[in-house]
């Protein structure tokens, strides 16, 4: 119950959070908003208040903000009416509201982190890296598993050293599950480097300086990833597809999170806002980074771009990301624990 709880508040915040980027900035630039929506169509429930309609969709996969002349305009307007219309605005203005999305992602994961900072994350174990065909190789410890149990490092030397003939049971913390591992050292080792990690308790303005740092470094780590990813898939490694997670995955780490502390889950707030930032500033259609593109075009060639062809190449971008996080959801529900 906790974890559903969690996981709508996060489903609230991060969607309704960069679509509040949009529609505040859209607003404040003079442009009508003709709908707020949360999720996608169809329509469950909608009211209208002056020129905006909030509805709430059947598809909880994301939200959107539909400002008036975004698209194709069928009819021609007057002087009074392009003030309204986001066609017609200068590509100043676009840009910023384009960008007020990922703005409050970012901020969002910003906020995140301060919290997690003041909060502070109880030290713990993590494993640095697994030597090839180890003990703890074999056994399936992998690079960024968190050893349980354990708050210092010679701790967990000591414990492993003492069991020298006999096997050891490990548990870790190993993505979103917990399971203890029988492994039997060889010459007192398992074969794992290791280091203390945790978070200690800061003030606020303290933690506000080292959480702009770390939402930078995540920021910067995000898109060397997602290169690293289509990279591969450029290559033909599909196997990468794996490690990417959906809503579904995303509930069961929320699962294990809620169990751990408020650190633990404001932490993964941050990491999934900051992710989704950075994830729409990419060059592909409707996504916010496509979108920007098209208008870079435009404002380099100093031609318009036919606007239904854009809209046509938005929706294709738009089927092939829906049809994608189907695909990560069906993988996530498969490899439930």
């Amino acid at each position: 119950m906790i974890t559903a709880l969690l996981a709508l508040v996060f489903i609230v915040i991060l969607i309704l959070g960069h679509e509040l980027g949009h529609f505040v900035v859209a607003k404040l630039s003079g442009m009508r908003v003709d709908e707020f929506g949360f999720g996608f169509p169809p329509r469950i429930w909608g009211k209208k208040k002056g020129d905006t309609t909030y509805s709430v969709n059947l598809f909880p996969f994301g939200g959107f903000v539909k400002i008036h002349g975004e698209d194709a305009l069928e009819k021609e307007v007057s002087e009074e009416e392009k003030k309204g219309i986001f066609f017609f605005q200068p590509a100043y203005k676009k840009a910023a509201v384009l960008l007020a999305g990922v703005t409050m992602n970012f901020l969002i994961g910003w906020l995140a982190l301060i919290a997690v900072f003041m909060v502070g994350i109880p030290q713990s174990v993590i494993v640095t890296g697994v030597i090839q065909n180890s003990p703890a190789y074999r056994a399936g410890i992998k690079t960024g598993d968190e050893i349980v149990g354990f708050t210092k490092a010679e701790d967990f030397v000591k414990y492993v050293s003492n069991n020298t003939s006999t096997s050891v049971a490990v548990k870790v913390f190993s993505g979103a599950k917990e399971e203890t591992l029988n492994i039997t050292p060889k010459d007192g080792r398992i074969g794992v480097y290791i280091s203390e990690g945790g978070v200690p308790k800061e003030g606020l303005l303290s933690a506000a300086w080292n959480a702009i740092k770390a939402a930078v470094n995540i920021f910067g780590l995000i898109f060397y990833t997602l290169y690293k990813i289509f990279a591969n898939l450029f290559v033909g490694h599909f196997g990468v597809v794996n490690d990417v997670v959906g809503p579904v995955g995303i509930y069961n780490m929320l699962s294990f999170s809620d169990k751990m502390g408020a650190g633990y889950v404001l932490q993964l707030l941050a990491l999934i806002s900051v992710n989704l930032a950075a994830v729409n500033l990419i060059p592909f259609p409707a996504l916010d980074g496509g979108r920007i593109l098209f208008l870079a075009i435009e404002k380099i060639s100093r031609k318009g771009i036919n606007r239904k062809v854009e809209a046509a190449v938005n929706a294709i971008g738009f089927a092939l990301l829906f049809a994608l996080i189907i695909a990560i959801t069906i993988k996530d529900v498969i490899n439930i624990h």
